[in-house]
């Protein structure tokens, strides 16, 4: 099934990370973003995931954060949330691989592991790989064309690659020593990213930032971020934007695609734009 026809939701579990990268979207905004923090038992919240799956049907829910791993009893969560919905989990890995690969079924649930070279140690993370290779668990690793990080791609490219881990980039997106990101990328480091992401689509909207504003979107239709608060936005975009609040009995999403609100579209929510290939 296309894509575009397709219910899910991104997940932003928590806004809590053990790790502090300068990079990241909420480095400076933790303590803020993290008063908005709802910590539920696995029992409570499979009581609004179950009113999904009564509405909707089995979905897929991409979970991120924050880091997942450190919510409270994320492993049970999981394996509770896996057996009416599929699961996607981006992770810095410094979680309890060993427990997770015991309880949590390969068939049900991926992950998205995000390497960062400040926190993470590279042997530890690719054992933590390989356990979940090994276990059945699709493996690849993304690691972000960050300024100071682009000298050590092909090393890092290499070393994942020699142990069977598929490697991937994503472009930096922010601001560096007074440059903003990705515009200030030279046409060589362009050239050089560009094989790593994959389909047209990602060149142009992660890549080249071309903006989405105006197309028609299943962005709040098909497709919705739910945040650590509970509120329901279109896109991770519109962060103020809310639809409805998942906690919320009469929880709703929009009636149909609307135009794009946003200047642009810097992760992979840009599949949610209809045209005319759909």
């Amino acid at each position: 099934m296309d894509q575009n026809k397709r219910m899910y939701f991104t997940w932003d579990i928590h806004y809590k990370c053990n790790f502090r990268c300068p990079y990241c979207w909420f480095y400076t905004k933790w303590p803020d973003e993290g008063r908005r923090n709802i910590y539920l038992s696995p029992d409570e919240w499979m009581k609004h995931w179950r009113r999904v799956y009564d509405k909707y049907g089995s979905i897929r829910i991409e979970i991120t954060g924050g880091e997942p791993f450190i919510y409270p009893n994320f492993i049970e969560l999981i394996k509770r949330l896996s057996s009416i919905h599929r699961v996607k989990i981006t992770t810095n890995m410094s979680g309890d691989i060993e427990t997770f690969v015991k309880e949590i079924d390969p068939q049900k649930v991926n992950l998205d592991l995000n390497f960062h070279p400040l926190f993470a140690d590279i042997d530890t993370f690719i054992r933590k790989a390989l356990i979940l290779k090994k276990s059945g668990f699709k493996a690849g690793v993304c690691y972000l064309a960050y300024p100071p990080q682009m000298g050590k791609i092909n090393f890092y490219r290499k070393y994942f690659e020699e142990n069977g881990i598929n490697f991937a980039l994503a472009a930096f997106w922010g601001e560096y020593r007074g440059k903003t990101y990705p515009d200030s990328y030279t046409q060589e480091e362009i050239e050089f990213i560009r094989p790593f992401l994959g389909d047209i689509d990602r060149i142009v909207y992660h890549l080249k930032g071309e903006s989405p504003r105006g197309k028609l979107c299943n962005a709040g239709y098909k497709y919705a971020v739910i945040q650590a608060d509970g509120k329901v936005i279109r896109c991770g975009q519109l962060p103020d934007k809310a639809i409805s609040n998942f906690l919320d009995d009469n929880f709703h999403l929009l009636d149909r695609p609307e135009p794009c609100e946003a200047d642009y579209c810097p992760c992979n929510e840009y599949i949610n734009i209809l045209d005319e290939r759909n």
